[in-house]
């Protein structure tokens, strides 16, 4: 059995697919102010990367901005 890191890890490098995918989305990084145009990976409830991935489950932002830092303000 792994845990829950190890899914997300694997998760992270495309080892195995991320539970959830954002596909197409805008994704705002308030730290570096920048727009990122891809896909958001999430594994075991932690967002584990941006980029292209594949997913069990998936979801089409459309080119709706996804702002991951103001989703859990505390």
């Amino acid at each position: 059995m792994h845990s829950t890191l190890q899914k997300q890890i694997a998760a992270a490098a495309k080892q195995t697919k991320a539970d959830l995918v954002i596909k197409n989305g805008k994704i705002v990084n308030v730290f570096t102010r920048e727009i990122i145009e891809g896909d958001l990976a999430i594994a075991e409830g932690m967002i584990v990367g941006i980029g292209r991935y594949e997913g069990k489950q998936t979801i089409d932002a459309e080119g709706r901005y996804v702002c991951p830092g103001l989703i859990d303000g505390h």
